[in-house]
């Protein structure tokens, strides 16, 4: 089991001492294979794939075969835990995974760990594996959920998100094909490189320690107090953010 002191042993000194970090980088930690590094991905990988969708309103061929595994952390101290699982998790592919913060108005939940899969018998087989870990490292009352593809698409398309067994699931529409052709016949994309790391496995660079730091603050802004026990001091809150009311899980 991972504990709060080893959390406050590995992070504190980090985020007092962030380091150099000369902008806005992502409030989000990935770890293992970037999504354009996936098996016949398209190189632009996910940031490809939500540029089509929000042009278009249409959810890309590649996303059709999308599962991802949520996992809920219930304060903020596990967040911090589960980053630490995902650090050394042994998965089949090295699956793509990141935590964050949810931010996002149209969604709900506060902390979320995500881990994605290609198809849904993969993604069955990695949800045991993290399941298992979880159980050991945090606690077998974290939610670990299978769904499909990206949040925005469910929203949009109710259907597409449906994956309960034995009932029919939304298909690719042929027609939407035209409209990715076109968006790829003048976008141009950099590599993805979110899950590279250049150096030892707790070694993290500035632009990590901002997220983390971020992460911290979005807890003292919902009243999650658990971020004090890594923190060690109180912080400001965050001044645009705006969330459900936080409530505390209970003990045991």
């Amino acid at each position: 089991m991972i504990t709060d002191e080893d959390v406050r042993q590995l992070f504190q000194e980090k985020l007092q001492n962030p380091g150099v970090f000369g902008g806005f980088g992502s409030l989000e930690i990935y770890r293992g294979m970037p999504a354009n590094r996936w098996k016949d991905a398209h190189p632009g990988g996910c940031v490809r794939h939500l540029a089509v969708f929000d042009k278009y309103h249409v959810i890309p061929k590649y996303c059709f075969d999308c599962y991802k595994i949520l996992v809920e952390p219930r304060i903020v101290m596990d967040l911090f835990k589960l980053l630490m699982i995902f650090e050394h998790l042994d998965l089949p592919n090295d699956n793509s995974r990141k935590c964050m913060c949810e931010a996002r108005v149209d969604c709900t939940g506060t902390y979320k760990g995500f881990i994605y899969n290609r198809g849904m018998e993969e993604g069955k087989e990695v949800r045991n594996i993290v399941r298992d870990a979880i159980a050991e490292g945090i606690s077998p009352k974290v939610r670990i959920t299978l769904k499909r593809g990206c949040s925005e698409y469910g929203l949009a398309f109710p259907k597409y998100a449906r994956i309960k067994l034995g009932s029919p699931m939304m298909q690719y529409n042929n027609d939407w094909q035209i409209h990715e052709d076109a968006f790829d016949a003048s976008a141009v994309f950099t590599p993805d490189v979110s899950g590279d790391r250049a150096d030892d496995s707790v070694s993290y660079s500035p632009a990590e320690i901002f997220a983390m730091q971020y992460w911290l603050r979005y807890a003292a802004t919902i009243g999650d107090t658990s971020y004090l026990r890594i923190a060690g001091r109180t912080l400001s809150p965050l001044p645009r953010l705006k969330r459900p009311p936080f409530t505390a899980p209970r003990a045991g």
